[in-house]
């Protein structure tokens, strides 16, 4: 008796000390889980990031070059009269 006894003791304590283990691997398995979301949303913003930087980019040279339209248009208008003898 003394012998089951002891075994049942044991055989509890194993399970007991294997419960917190899967508990240990689900907290690593967590941990694990939001870094790679945090690193997601890391990449999501930085990509994000350099979608602004080229729109950015893209609207300065359409500025740019509507100021540059502006001014040769102004340049062929006087250009014209010039022409025509009007200036």
């Amino acid at each position: 008796r003394k012998q089951a006894t002891e075994y049942s003791t044991s055989s509890s304590d194993e399970e007991f000390e294997s419960k917190p283990s899967l508990t240990h691997k689900a907290k690593r398995a967590l941990r694990k889980r939001r870094k790679l979301e945090k690193e997601t949303k890391q990449l999501i913003k930085q990509e994000e990031l350099k979608r602004l930087h080229k729109a950015q980019a893209v609207q300065r040279q359409l500025e740019e070059l509507e100021e540059r339209q502006r001014a040769l248009e102004i340049f062929g208008v006087e250009l014209e009269r010039e022409l025509r003898g009007e200036a």
